[in-house]
């Protein structure tokens, strides 16, 4: 699976790393830049997309 369904924008990720804290999937990770970044899933994480400060997640709904 290469497709993502939760994703991260990192042009606008400021690496606090409030999405991965809180993503027990451990789907989301900090990449070797310092900023957030997500493995191939299907999953729809909520929370974490709620917890960003600058709307870094995002949710591909298809």
């Amino acid at each position: 699976m290469d497709k993502k369904r939760t994703w991260i924008d990192q042009s606008i990720c400021i690496g606090c790393q409030a999405c991965v804290e809180i993503d027990e999937s451990d789907i989301l990770f900090m990449d070797d830049n310092g900023l957030a970044q997500a493995k191939p899933n299907d999953a729809k994480l909520v929370e974490s997309q709620m917890v960003c400060p600058t709307g870094a997640v995002n949710i591909d709904e298809n």
